[in-house]
């Protein structure tokens, strides 16, 4: 659906200079007793047009059905706010802040003892063993450090007996605990057994990492063999050790501690169409007072970032500008149960920031661009947050965390303007029976209780090629009410104003052959733009009354 916004006063204009020959005013408003008919000439015709008087909330009010299509808005300050949001402007899981590739293959050759005469069914059963076995769980960055991880996986083995009896092989998990208790498991390896293949079930397993805590991200196994006693023979034997592949399956994350490093990640670029039409036709200076973007976060990944991201808009003539904020450190969850259920964080880009004041005065009519990336572990002034440190928080992360991030830009109607040109085009224009005036004058009788001077520069009206029949130049002011030092409307200031718009003889010849109206009009603040911000509020209001005098040849 696309969204307009209108500076507000423009649609008042476009009743005001559309008349007799349009009306948007309803006529349930009309107070004909109002009306002025103030004019030299004597009129034999006199059309009441209408009475109003409207809120700015009522004049701008889109009425839209979705509050998401809304891009005007009433604000809790009373001021009227121009609304925008682009969500998922970027986002990012546990994956890319620590992965599991696949992992090395191990292998063990433990030697059995059993000598070339072999060993006797008397010695027997011989055990060999413990042997402690250290390997690495190994993670995408070299550079993370594991305190500890709950995962669900599973421990594959290949093993191979050079005996001809069994062997049983213990295989215990020194630095695991699954429900708190060992992670214990004894295999029965077949006599003479070639490429047995078993497997250790690891699933919620809690890995606690051999101290110190390195990159290596140690853990330990620890195997003991039982020689048992050959069947159907009085001597063991066999030349070679018992081999043991093993290798760490496919790791699902559940929960993990630590320290992730320093990782930049990309967080993409994209486009954001505000679709605000009326920056596209008004030329002049206006600056916005507080204009902010928020970047909104629900975020699940228990480690602090960095955001370094910037924004470019440009206006219509090609003119371009960076957004160019401070980078900032939203707030992130630091316990299991936060990183579990998550938080919300913002982070704002301001007129003490950032650029956004300059910016939003470009204006930027065309597609705003943004790009950057998030730094985890990395403090504002680029040093190195170290999560292992005392008095610090641990990175905590699961397998479901993410970060989600929506933009909401949020300009209060709180602004200065100086000579603010619009235009706009009013089409399918119908007029009949202009040849029967003779003369003709449009009266508006105004009380402005909005804080903008409008002047009417000049109404074209030209054929549907858009050639210009005839021009009304006659400078109209639409008087501005006064401010309060605060910005706010001063009641006390607001004065009535009476305006005749005349047409000469060929303007009101050209109606006729009418197809378009251009409007061209100029606003400014309050004094020129020269005094401080001006505040439009909802409850702000404009008076006016119209009417439409003529002197008609009745003989046609």
């Amino acid at each position: 659906m696309k969204r307009r916004v209108r500076i507000p006063i423009l649609l008042v204009l476009f009743c005001f200079l559309t008349i007799p020959f349009k009306s948007c005013v309803d006529s349930d408003d009309y107070d004909f007793d109002k009306l002025s008919e103030k004019v030299d000439w004597q009129p034999n015709f006199v059309a009441p047009v209408g009475f109003g008087e409207y809120s700015l909330w009522y004049l701008l009010n889109q009425h839209e059905e979705e509050l998401k299509d809304q891009t005007i808005v009433l604000g809790s300050d009373g001021l009227i706010h121009i609304k925008y949001t682009e969500e998922g402007i970027f986002e990012y899981e546990a994956s890319e802040v620590l992965d599991f590739p696949t992992q090395t293959n191990n292998i063990l050759n433990l030697d059995l003892g059993v000598p070339v005469i072999g060993i006797p069914s008397i010695n027997l059963p011989q055990t060999v063993g413990p042997i402690l076995q250290p390997f690495s769980i190994s993670t995408d960055d070299a550079n993370i450090i594991l305190k500890e991880a709950t995962v669900n996986s599973v421990l594959n083995f290949r093993l191979n007996n050079p005996l001809n009896t069994t062997v049983d092989l213990e295989v215990s998990l020194l630095s695991g605990t699954q429900a708190g208790a060992p992670v214990v498991k004894t295999y029965t390896v077949a006599a003479n057994a070639l490429d047995q293949r078993e497997t250790l079930d690891l699933t919620n397993l809690l890995l606690a990492f051999k101290e110190p805590l390195t990159v290596a991200n140690t853990v330990e196994l620890q195997f003991n063999a039982t020689i048992n006693k050959e069947i159907g023979g009085a001597t063991v034997v066999g030349t070679g050790d018992l081999n043991i592949q093993y290798q760490v399956g496919n790791i699902d994350l559940i929960l993990a501690k630590g320290d992730f490093g320093n990782q930049t990640i990309d967080i993409g670029s994209g486009d954001i169409d505000m679709d605000v039409d009326f920056w596209d036709d008004v030329d002049g200076e206006f600056t916005f007072a507080d204009p902010r973007i928020n970047i909104n976060f629900n975020n699940t990944v228990g480690v602090p970032f960095k955001i370094l991201a910037n924004m470019t808009g440009a206006n219509s003539d090609g003119v371009s500008l960076s957004l160019d904020p401070d980078p900032q450190l939203p707030l992130y969850p630091t316990s299991e149960a936060e990183v579990l259920a998550g938080i919300d964080a913002s982070i704002v880009y301001n007129k003490d920031n950032s650029q956004i004041v300059p910016f939003m005065a470009l204006p930027p009519s065309g597609n705003i661009t943004y790009s950057g990336s998030v730094r985890i572990n990395e403090n504002l002034d680029g040093s190195r947050y170290d999560p292992l440190a005392s008095g610090n928080n641990i990175n905590i992360v699961s397998g479901t965390s993410s970060i989600s991030a929506d933009l909401d830009m949020d300009i209060p109607l709180n602004f200065m303007a100086d000579n603010l040109s619009i235009s706009d085009t009013i089409d399918e224009v119908d007029i009949d029976d202009a040849e029967k005036m003779i003369k003709a004058a449009v009266i508006i009788t105004s009380e402005n209780g909005l804080p903008l001077d409008v002047k009417i520069e000049s109404v074209l009206f030209t054929d549907a090629s858009f050639t210009v029949l005839s021009t009304i130049s006659d400078e109209s002011i639409i008087k501005a009410a006064g401010v309060t030092a605060s910005g706010e409307v001063d009641p006390s200031t607001i004065e009535k104003v009476i305006n005749t718009i005349e047409l000469t003889a060929d303007q009101i010849k050209s109606l006729n052959d009418t197809e378009n109206i251009i409007i061209k009009a100029a606003v400014s603040t309050t004094n020129d733009g020269t005094n401080p911000s001006v505040k439009l509020k909802g409850t702000d209001k404009l008076k006016f009354s119209i009417s439409v005098n003529a002197q008609l040849d009745l003989s046609k």
